[in-house]
């Protein structure tokens, strides 16, 4: 068992480790952060910032919902946790692969303009002009041997000279300058001098010279003799000089060199589009860290924000002049200029080389035209050949939503057809036309609208306003800011748990069987959850605040009793271990205003709630409203449960009023204005 000054230091480390921790995500950008804003939007905007990413390649999760008014002083916030979206890694292996080669490429390069000798040999050159000869004597590298006067003497016989300045040649070898020193004149020998071809090519770009070997006595060529044979056959620009001397001093013979080339015309590359979307819509399957390959995402949808670049124009580029052997001019031709057209939703720059998004949606490439639509039709069913679907806009789905499927809109969404074992998500109101199975495994939320359909069936379905069905509410756990409604002709409720920050409002309510039904009216299920949340904090909070009071007790009481043995270490952990307990005291202090906020916002809100039941309500059914519980045992028909002074009362039935009227228009009309049929 750890002794109280093992669990000091083990506090103090942490402190220490925390710091150092921060201190270093301080000095770069996080790779996810929590968001406060007014809609998921802006905190998709402030996270981007924060983050240094575009938009498109981050991730959201929403922990607390905001919209409804607080107090009436001010709408509570969003919480929005933002994170890095899975990678593309589709292309890496390619520019990995890019990068040696070019890496390799340009080693060679080197390698080949710089050989690099360890060991060498010395080495003689004999040169035969019209002014003399001449000998050249290289040191050795390394361990190399330097030219012995034997080896010299050979290598001049060979040459042909056989008279010579010996007192010179034996001071060169000793000094091994690498300087070209005149030993003995020249003696003309016609015959055996070194030749020179010069040939230039049709299109007078490229001029090339192939050299003969002397015979033994016969002069070598300089450049000055390259040159004058190239202004002979009538070259004029582009002598290669260099390449020339080093032909003539490494003694290529007999392989043609070009030693002169004109300038080609460059014809000027085309306007065209710099698409920074993508056109061609390809589906590519990748696989994760542990090789697993999911194929419903299929991100078949390219999601834009409000001015991104969607394309951008490359202007087209002026030709250049070509110059020939001969000096003469050839023209070039300019490249074709091109325009961009803006489409729906797009708009190009002041300087229209570039077009931006108008709005937030998907981007579509038709006939060589980028648009951007707020609405995304699915044009059948959402399934394993759609893939999972995340829209920045509205989507309009002419089917069904299969089991296992993923859809998250910024906007709204409407389904033609029912809504199966998926997870569906949406900003604005979602619409159901028929209804929803989820064989407790759906999970339909709007963040900031209202869920309309024909019945939920064993589903979970949240809503920051308002859940209206025109038929049934079964087995499912039913969470709405504002008001929850099962009002058509024979529309029945049974099974779940309900919740609603206003009222309920059913034909009926419960089973003849008596099904459990856990009823909550007048509170916001969102700030609930917010309570649980910070119960848990503050429970945490004060675990740790009371841990940390006994270990500063311990350490307060050893410098009490024995103050000499009361090192700097200890006096440094009770400084810290100080710090640490405000810390903690300040978080707590925080979380409890946060309660207190939450709290007063309830109170505000309770004194909506109510249940209306239309026809009967059955036992079975417990109904909770501002803190006081009825449990029903006997059948009622046509009341309103209300709670006044801390106990529920059942009162004839209340008609909806005026405020109530537009739950009824989901009977009769669609949220997007078609008429229900």
């Amino acid at each position: 068992m750890a002794s109280a000054g093992d669990q000091l230091r083990q506090i103090i480390l942490a402190l220490e480790n925390e710091d150092a921790v921060r201190q270093e995500e301080r000095n770069r950008p996080p790779k996810s952060v929590i968001v406060v804003a007014d809609s998921v939007q802006q905190a998709m905007k402030l996270a981007s910032i924060e983050m240094q990413k575009d938009p498109l390649q981050l991730d959201f999760k929403i922990l607390n919902r905001g919209g409804s008014q607080l107090l009436g002083l001010r709408r509570l916030p969003y919480r929005v946790h933002v994170f890095l979206a899975k990678e593309d890694t589709r292309f890496s292996d390619l520019e990995d692969m890019n990068i040696s080669l070019e890496g390799a490429m340009a080693q060679a390069a080197f390698a080949e303009d710089q050989p690099i000798a360890i060991n060498a040999d010395g080495k003689i050159l004999v040169r035969i002009y019209r002014t003399g000869v001449y000998v050249i004597v290289r040191p050795p590298v390394g361990e190399g041997q330097p030219v012995t006067p034997a080896q010299a003497t050979e290598r001049l016989r060979i040459a042909g000279v056989t008279a010579f300045d010996k007192g010179r040649l034996e001071s060169e070898l000793k000094a091994k300058s690498s300087k070209q020193v005149k030993i003995a004149e020249w003696a003309p020998r016609p015959g055996a001098d070194s030749q020179l071809q010069v040939e230039v090519s049709a299109d007078r770009l490229r001029a090339s010279m192939t050299v003969t070997r002397p015979r033994p006595g016969g002069r070598n060529l300089q450049v000055s003799d390259v040159m004058q044979a190239l202004k002979s056959n009538g070259v004029q620009y582009g002598f290669k000089e260099q390449i020339i001397e080093k032909a003539l001093d490494e003694e290529v013979y007999q392989v043609p060199v070009v030693v002169a080339e004109g300038n080609p015309p460059q014809n000027g590359r085309d306007a065209y589009i710099d698409y920074k979307v993508r056109i061609d819509k390809k589906v590519e399957f990748k696989e994760d860290e542990s090789g697993r390959v999911d194929f419903l995402d299929r991100d078949l949808v390219e999601n834009v924000i409000q001015g991104q670049v969607l394309a951008e124009l490359i202007p087209a580029q002026r030709g250049v002049e070509g110059r020939d052997l001969f000096n003469k001019i050839t023209p070039a031709k300019n490249g074709n200029p091109l325009t961009i057209k803006p489409g729906p939703g797009t708009m190009l720059s002041e300087d229209g080389k570039k077009l931006l998004a108008e709005k937030n949606g998907q981007v579509l490439y038709r006939g060589g035209i980028l648009s951007v639509h707020d609405m995304f039709t699915v044009n059948g069913d959402v399934g394993i050949t759609t893939g999972n679907i995340t829209f920045l806009g509205s989507i309009m789905v002419t089917g069904n939503i299969e089991d296992n499927m993923h859809v998250k809109a910024a906007g709204g969404i409407e389904v033609a057809g029912t809504i199966q074992k998926a997870f569906v998500e949406a900003e604005g109101d979602i619409v159901v036309r028929q209804g929803i199975i989820g064989r407790d495994a759906a999970t339909i939320e709007s963040t900031a609208g209202s869920v309309y359909g024909k019945f939920i069936q064993n589903a979970t379905c949240m809503a920051e306003v308002d859940v209206v069905m025109g038929e049934n509410i079964m087995h499912s756990n039913i969470y709405a800011g504002g008001n929850i409604v099962c009002n058509g002709k024979r529309a029945q409720l049974v099974g779940g748990d309900i919740i609603c920050g206003g009222v309920v409002r059913v034909k009926s309510l419960g089973a003849m069987a008596a099904t459990p039904t856990h009823v909550i009216a007048g509170v916001n299920p969102r700030a609930m959850k917010q309570l649980k949340q910070i119960a848990q904090i503050e429970k945490q909070l004060q675990g740790k605040i009371a841990e940390t009071e006994m270990n500063l007790k311990t350490l307060q009481q050893q410098k009490a009793a024995a103050p000499e043995a009361f090192g700097d270490a200890k006096e440094e952990q009770l400084v810290k271990l100080s710090a640490f307990r405000d810390k903690l005291n300040e978080r707590l202090r925080e979380a409890l205003g946060e309660k207190e906020n939450i709290e007063n916002f309830m109170k505000e809100e309770v004194s909506l709630g109510a249940v209306h039941v239309e026809k009967t309500v059955f036992p079975g059914v417990l109904i909770e409203i501002n803190g006081a519980s009825f449990s029903v045992e006997d059948e009622y028909n046509n009341v309103t449960f209300i709670e006044e002074q801390g106990r529920i009362n059942i009162v004839a039935y209340m008609e909806p009023d005026q405020d109530d009227k537009h739950f009824q228009k989901f009977r009769r009309k669609g949220r997007y204005g078609d008429t229900q049929k």
